[in-house]
């Protein structure tokens, strides 16, 4: 029999951090739901009686709300209990469903408290009036502060011994008393919050323990600090993290291989692309991914691993899984690039693009479900090519990943000018001429594209290629010439009409 780690303990920095994030975010929480149930039961005019005849008899002690205001000290021994963030997701748990349990009660059953009036003076005044503080209007029945501090009795009580409980017990029991001896709250208050203290708890400590469950939040937490990270580098990711988790949001586990192979596949792009800096070679990096990728032997609880294992195995099906690992490859084709300054012809650079989106845009439509394939929208993925060139090209040339055609790199060499440099090619008569040239044949393949989708119209997925259509469509038309006004002076370029749907 294995010995009964110490209850009390200081954790690792790392765990802490995770632990009090976890502390303060539940603070947030509690002070949103619980101030605002009591903001809004302000306006009511009429409150239920709960009083018991001998309540009456119950005298008023000031002195007992340090007792009641000693709830918050026995919450935040929480973070020597909990010492990692596995242990603490239960507890957190059960206190934010009591919040939202409360302030469902405290809207439909709000109490009229029948307490005489209480003046204080003298020593205790200010300890009382940060009690009474605390305890807001109207939210009384069910108590949450008997029902957090009979949580914390119940969760540390149960990773102790006898001595553990019997202290825990009577602190949560003096914490029940003194809401009665300050005249906070009523006896039926106070049997609610222990009720509904030992009834969540029951419930949530069982379920949420599970280390299924645990990973799966820990995935969950590692798709949304990942796009929380691509956020922040640009403003299209936020727009995307909020359709990936509105899409996710009706069917939340059966969605989780999008959400994983969004981010997964977006992170092994950043990592080659030198948006996320790696040690040593991003090229070594991803090979050894593959490697776990093909193998099915996941090593490491990185978070590439991890959302790596998540998103293959969500997949369920060999072919989808193939092309997953396709698709790396193909991404792993611009590092190469990168290093060996390598140019490439159009028809060559078209080609290596199909492929990309072919791959990309199949694998959206496969996790979605989708009764279309990217195959049937040939237009609309060179459609992305054309895109991604365009709006990545000052980016993609500081990095020395070269998308543009080496004919056109050549032509700028010609005058004189370094096609390395986005200003030297956009300023050159050849790279305008190449930009134009781009811009007509865009114009083309949308106007093909909304033929092409127009047949697919009654088939699954289509309202998704439309999303991109209509995306890459106000790419063309709008956000492109603000970054390059010259297109605009181009009359045969700019009057062709629209072919969007």
């Amino acid at each position: 029999m294995s010995a009964r780690p110490p209850l009390f303990g200081w954790p690792r920095r790392d765990e802490l951090l995770l632990t009090g994030a976890m502390a303060l975010g539940f603070t947030f929480f509690f002070l949103l739901v619980y101030g605002g149930a009591s903001a809004v039961t302000g306006f009511y005019t009429w409150g239920i009686r709960v009083d018991l005849p001998f309540e009456r008899h119950i005298p008023f002690v000031p002195a007992w709300a340090a007792v009641y205001v000693s709830m918050d000290v026995l919450l935040m021994l929480s973070l020597l209990v909990f010492r990692t963030w596995r242990e603490m997701v239960p507890f957190v748990l059960a206190l934010c469903l009591q919040t939202v349990v409360g302030a469902a009660c405290f809207l439909v059953l709000p109490v009229e408290v029948m307490w005489p009036p209480r003046e204080v003076s003298g020593s205790w005044a200010s300890v009382f009036f940060l009690a009474d503080t605390m305890n807001l209007e109207r939210n009384y029945l069910p108590s949450l502060h008997v029902a957090f501090a009979c949580t914390a009795a119940l969760a540390y009580g149960g990773r102790g011994g006898w001595l553990a409980r019997s202290l825990f017990g009577l602190w949560a029991t003096a914490i029940a008393a003194s809401t009665l001896l300050i005249h906070e709250h009523h006896l039926a208050d106070v049997v609610a919050g222990a009720l509904l203290a030992w009834g969540t708890w029951r419930f949530v400590e069982a379920r949420a323990s599970r280390p299924d469950f645990l990973e799966a939040l820990r995935v969950e937490a590692l798709c949304a600090r990942e796009l929380y990270r691509f956020s922040r580098r640009h403003l299209r990711y936020l727009l995307i993290a909020l359709g990936l988790y509105r899409y996710s949001l009706p069917r939340w586990r059966a969605t989780r291989v999008a959400r994983t192979g969004f981010c997964f596949l977006q992170l092994v792009d950043d990592v080659l692309d030198g948006d996320r800096p790696i040690p040593g070679e991003p090229l070594e990096w991803v090979d050894a991914l593959l490697v776990q990728m093909e193998s099915g032997h996941w090593s490491g609880t990185d978070v590439a691993s991890t959302l790596g294992r998540e998103f293959l195995a969500g997949l369920g099906d060999e072919s989808a899984r193939a092309d997953a690992m396709r698709l790396v490859r193909v991404m792993r084709r611009d590092r190469e690039r990168v290093l060996h300054r390598q140019e490439l012809e159009a028809e060559a650079l078209r080609a290596h693009h199909r492929d990309t989106f072919r791959l990309s845009v199949g694998m959206m439509l496969h996790v979605a479900g989708a009764g279309v394939r990217a195959s049937d929208a040939p237009s609309l993925l060179d459609a992305f090519g054309w895109c991604s060139t365009l709006r990545d090209l000052h980016e993609d040339l500081r990095k020395g990943l070269l998308n543009v055609p080496a004919e056109v790199l050549q032509a700028v060499r010609a005058e004189g000018l370094d096609p390395l440099r986005y200003e030297d090619l956009v300023g050159s008569a050849a790279g305008r001429a190449w930009v134009v040239a781009e811009h007509g044949r865009a114009r083309a393949l949308l106007d093909q594209s909304a033929v092409e989708l127009a047949g697919l119209e009654g088939r699954s997925g289509v309202a998704l290629l439309r999303l991109f259509h209509r995306s890459i469509e106000s790419f063309w038309a709008k956000r492109l010439p603000r970054k390059l006004p010259f297109l605009r002076e181009t009359a045969a370029v700019s009057s062709w009409p629209s072919g969007a749907p």
